[in-house]
């Protein structure tokens, strides 16, 4: 979860928008913490599947605001 958070710094805001996490950055981010280059794979399976779930959380509360 700690990488999911540091990641979503990296991710763009802008125009009321927010958008995915970066591919280049999740990958650097476990090749920077060493992870194991079959772990790299699923590392970044994980922050994606976890990123989907916040995006679409993140629509949510948007709809939830403008109403």
């Amino acid at each position: 979860m700690r990488a999911f958070w540091e990641l979503s710094s990296c991710r763009f805001f802008g125009g009321g928008a927010i958008g995915p996490l970066p591919w280049d950055k999740c990958i650097a981010y476990a090749e920077r913490k060493k992870l194991d280059p079959d772990m790299i794979d699923v590392f970044e399976r994980v922050m994606r599947e976890l990123d989907e779930a916040y995006l679409e959380f993140q629509q949510d509360q948007m709809k939830r605001t403008d109403k």
